[in-house]
């Protein structure tokens, strides 16, 4: 058996091999080198103890900066040193410019492409439009190349021609075509080499103009009495006396032979507007004396007729002529009248018109009271108020009104129906008004009471009450005027 002092032993003996194994890991040696974006190790080692130096060189397309360290070195603590920048991007320099074009990049440094575009009205004739920054600092391939744009010869057209002639024209280049026998040109007259190498317009092509003379009643012309007319010749037309021009007063001839705008119009004026049945010419018309062709004027119905609806209450001048105007008014219309008690009207209708009249008479010899005659007014409603038909012979009046300085004979207490009273003055004073009145059906007086006057005051008693009326004397008046 193995004795426990033995075990003891060996134990000691394994805790010891791992200690020094983790000092050895710990304080020993450095790891692998860092890796760098533009640098590479300049070394082939694996393992790095403490002090090791190990150098990087800059990588292809980077040059080494100038008093910058290259090293790094393995620490005590077993990490590495802080390495310098000491690496920097190679530049290439201005790639070179292209005639009649440009180039776009952010720098020149190792790795930047240049991209190359031609101008407007040219197209790149070089295999490759870039250029890259190499390792070496050089760019590659040559500076791209523009080419300017061709065109070939325009069209030949007929009865005409243009200039200049050449085998090949390049951009932006024009020709001008023209015609000959008088002939107009149709189209544009001159056209260039466009960035696309081709025209900038449609081929022209030469036509002859010839407008008709043209005929425009009650005018007379200001300018173009005769013809040829050709493409543009105008001519300026005014209207006699007593017509209105309706659309351009000057005409063109334009290149389809036509007149442009279209041939004007002097049509004639309208007089004063027709009177019509029932209607009136509203204000705005009414002081005008003539109206132009195409001049609207507007009726509006007379009082107590309606507009009929759907029908046009305006007529048109056109050419010294109204049209035709609608009936558009309708009179008003009222329904029967009321009838009275012991009474009737005539006519009776089922309808009245405007101003149609009705006449209400009393059965039985009564009395009609209030006025006997009606009509239809403008508003559909009858005038006035539906009379009545009283007995007269049962109906009584009281005494009338006394007056100042007179008096009514015969006195009663009452009085019938058509009985009457006459006043009269005292003291040779004139009686003023009708001194006669008499009983009327509705219990009540006719006329108003007349007045004694004496040439200064007139009084009249009505009932207790004394009412006095102070005159101007007139010849004292005139006495201080004159």
């Amino acid at each position: 058996m193995i004795s426990f002092s033995f075990c003891i032993r060996c134990w000691c003996i394994f805790l010891l091999i791992i200690i020094a194994a983790l000092f050895s890991g710990t304080h020993g040696d450095c790891d692998f080198p860092p890796r760098l974006q533009d640098a590479d190790l300049k070394t082939t080692q694996n393992s790095f103890t403490i002090g090791t130096v190990v150098e990087y060189v800059c990588r292809p397309g980077y040059l080494k900066i100038p008093g910058r360290n290259t090293t790094i070195t393995c620490l005590s603590n077993s990490t590495w040193s802080t390495p310098d920048v000491f690496c920097k991007l190679r530049s290439c320099g201005n790639p070179g410019d292209t005639l009649n074009g440009e180039f776009h990049a952010e720098d020149f440094n190792f790795g930047s492409v240049v991209n190359y575009t031609c101008n407007v009205g040219y197209n790149m004739i070089s295999k490759f439009n870039y250029r890259i920054c190499q390792t070496d600092g050089t760019w590659s391939n040559a500076v791209p190349q523009c080419e300017a744009q061709i065109c070939s010869p325009p069209e030949n057209i007929l009865n005409g021609s243009f200039n200049p002639t050449k085998d090949e024209y390049y951009y932006q280049d024009s020709v001008t075509y023209k015609c000959i026998n008088n002939l107009v040109l149709v189209g544009k007259s001159s056209m260039f080499c466009t960035e696309f190498g081709n025209w900038s317009s449609a081929v022209p092509h030469c036509k002859g103009v010839n407008c008709a003379n043209p005929d425009v009643p009650n005018s007379k012309r200001l300018s173009g009495f005769s013809g040829p007319y050709t493409l543009n010749s105008a001519i300026t037309f005014k209207c006699n006396d007593g017509f209105d021009i309706f659309g351009q007063s000057t005409i063109e001839c334009n290149i389809d032979s036509q007149w442009e705008p279209s041939l004007p119009q002097c049509l004639g004026r309208c007089g004063s507007p027709p009177s019509l049945l029932y209607a009136e010419l509203k204000p705005d018309f009414v002081d005008q004396k003539t109206f132009s062709s195409g001049a609207e004027v507007q009726y509006a119905c007379l009082i107590g007729y309606n507009p009929i609806s759907g029908k046009n209450s305006t007529i048109i001048c056109h050419d010294a002529t109204w049209s035709t105007p609608d009936v558009f008014c309708t009179s008003q219309i009222c329904p029967p009248p009321e009838n009275n008690v012991n009474g009737s009207f005539i006519p009776q209708k089922d309808q009245y018109l405007y101003k149609e009249r009705v006449t209400y008479q009393c059965f039985n010899n009564m009395e009609i009271v209030g006025d006997p005659s009606r009509f239809c007014t403008a508003t559909g409603k009858w005038s006035s108020v539906v009379p009545s038909c009283n007995d007269s012979s049962a109906q009584i009046c009281p005494p009338p009104e006394n007056i100042v300085n007179g008096h009514f004979i015969p006195q009663k207490d009452q009085y019938l129906y058509k009985e009457s009273v006459t006043y009269q003055c005292f003291n040779n004073t004139k009686i003023v008004g009708d001194p006669s009145r008499f009983c009327t059906a509705t219990g009540k007086w006719s006329s108003i009471v007349p007045s004694c006057n004496d040439g200064n005051t007139a009084g009249v008693i009505l009932g207790n009450t004394v009412l006095m009326l102070t005159l101007i004397i007139v010849t004292q008046v005139l006495g201080k005027f004159f």
